[in-house]
Order: structure tokens, then sequence, then C-alpha cells
């Protein structure tokens, strides 16, 4: 049972955990977050993620109130606390409690622990639906508390039975609310953003796998090539790898999970074992 989250470094418990309402978070909607998983008591890809804070603090302009190591100890520390073998961690890093409104002042940092999503066997046999918009992140290499456009359209995207939206500009495809996107052409290519997109830490490592059995291209996928590929899928690290087969009204291949996705999902599950036994 999770009992405390973690406040600037302190303890407590969970229900007593707040914000100064003066904080840019809440006033302006300026921060960061990040999320992992915790298996077996244990963050995966720990210093991933933790480059990512920091790379998505610099381009969004916040300062780190803490070193590295005394943010890493932080996370640990609330895990240990919690006692949860299984379990998903967001870190949030704010605007701060900014005197005239506006002005990034000393960041708040917040850390949440919480249990981790499930995600009915179903959807990983069978695949899942994903709606398409057009439009392009501000600041994409960051992972900003910005989530306006994808809650915006999730009345849209329940409607149409969608897991995720997937965002596209001038035809061509980025990525989707909460994961990366990737097709495989009729040559058994694997075609993904490289650019303009959040760097997903699933993605960075996903490659690294698949490039040892498949050739990789980083570059965005179109709207038209979507209409041939063999097989699609997004990654994340809540799902790893979850098959996509069908975009609106098209159909991805023969609309089932096809051998690449599958092979790589196997891959990656391989992948976090190694992690894993490891450190």
């Amino acid at each position: 049972m999770i009992k405390y989250y973690s406040i600037n470094g302190e303890l407590v418990p969970k229900e007593q955990a707040s914000l100064g309402i003066t904080d840019l978070a809440i006033q302006r909607g300026y921060g960061l977050f990040d999320y992992f998983v915790v298996k077996r008591g244990r963050p995966v890809f720990f210093e991933d993620y933790l480059d990512r804070v920091e790379r998505s603090a610099k381009w969004l302009h916040l300062a780190l109130p803490v070193t590295r190591e005394e943010l890493k100890q932080q996370v640990l520390q609330l895990i240990r606390a919690n006692g949860e073998q299984e379990a998903g961690i967001k870190v949030i890093l704010t605007g701060g409690y900014a005197t005239d409104g506006y002005s990034p002042e000393k960041s708040n940092i917040v850390i949440l622990e919480m249990p981790p999503p499930k995600y009915p066997v179903s959807k990983f046999e069978q695949g899942v639906k994903l709606m398409s918009y057009e439009h392009h992140r501000t600041f994409p290499s960051a992972k900003s508390i910005n989530y306006i456009v994808g809650i915006y359209l999730l009345p849209q995207q329940q409607a149409a039975g969608a897991e995720d939206v997937l965002f596209h500009f001038n035809g061509e495809i980025y990525e989707t609310t909460r994961a990366n996107f990737f097709i495989v052409t009729e040559d058994g290519i694997i075609v993904t953003a490289g650019d303009g997109i959040l760097h997903g830490i699933t993605r960075k490592r996903l490659l690294e796998v698949a490039k040892q059995h498949y050739t990789i291209e980083e570059r965005k996928p179109t709207l038209e090539e979507l209409k041939t590929a063999k097989e699609a899928f997004i990654s994340s690290s809540t799902r790893l790898l979850m098959s996509v087969i069908q975009v609106d009204d098209v159909i991805i291949g023969d609309g089932v999970p096809g051998p690449i996705t599958k092979h790589l999902l196997e891959l990656m599950k391989a992948e976090v074992e190694r992690y894993l036994e490891e450190k």
C-alpha cells in the first residue's frame, strides 16, 4: 500500500501532500515531469530517466534545486518507504512559487508513487486503434506537464474507441500523446520520427536492440506510408510495445499484430530482465 509522497525531499503522508497555489505549475501550467516503472523494488532504466529529467529542465530553463544524486536518493527513499515491488514513479519539477505570478523561482520537486497501470492482455494480443489529429507539440523534446491538447481530445478519442491520439503535421507523423510511434514498411524497414518528438526511454532501448535484427530509419513516416505499412506499433514505459492495427479508418497490414512487433516485444521484455539482473 502506498502511504507516502515526497515533497522537496521530505516524506509526507499522501493524503497531506500539497503545493501552494502560487506555484507556476498551477498558475501557468509551467513545469516538467517524468515517469518510470519500478519492478522488483527497483526503477527500470533509472539513469536514462534521470538524464531526461536534466535535459527537460535545460530545455524549459528550470534549474534543478538539488544535485542529480540527491534527486536519485529522494526517489529511492520513497520506494523504500512505501515498500512496493511493482509501481510507477512520477517526478515533477515545477516552476516554483512566483512572487509576480509569472517568473520562475526555486522549483518544487514532487515525487509520486502509484500502482502501475494494468492493460488488458487483449490489447497486446489483438492490437489497438489510434485517432489522428493534426498538431505538433511546443518544445517536444521536453517532457512538459502541458497535456492540454490530449486531455481536450479525450471525449473524441473515447468516442472513437481509440487507445491514444496520433499527432501529425503537414502529412508527417510525429508521436502520440503518451508514446512513440513506429511503422514497418512493405520492405520490412522500421521507421520512426527522429526529431520533433519526445525521445522516449523505451524507444531508445528498443532501437538499440532492434538494430541488431532489422533496418531502422529515423525519419518521420508519412500518412501516405501508413496506408501501405505492414505493421505499426507504439512504445512507452508502461506498455513496452503495443501493436497498432488501425488509425482512423485505415487498417494496418492484416489488421492483427504482426511478427516484427511480436518479436520486438519479446526482445524488450528480455532487455528489461537483463537490466534488472545486471543491477
